[in-house]
């Protein structure tokens, strides 16, 4: 048998769970995430010039000489 105070906790987080959006403007906000908005396009060798803040670090590690992130529009 569950706890009495185990099962109080449950119910509050099922209330919690349970609401359901319905509002016209559900999802119409700003993101509290900043960036660019764009999608990842391709990723080729760094030339001077180049934004250092897009250099691919995985890349860069996996072939030892820097490589950066082409970035196309977004698709929304």
């Amino acid at each position: 048998m569950i706890p009495q105070d185990v099962m109080k906790q449950i119910q509050r987080i099922h209330i919690r769970t349970s609401h359901m959006v319905n509002d016209i403007l559900a999802g119409q906000y700003e993101s509290v995430f900043k960036g660019q908005g764009l999608e990842f396009k391709e990723v080729r060798e760094y030339v001077p010039g180049d934004d250092v803040r897009m250099i691919d670090r995985n890349v860069t590690a996996r072939t030892g000489s820097p490589h950066v992130k082409l970035l196309g529009k977004n698709a929304n």
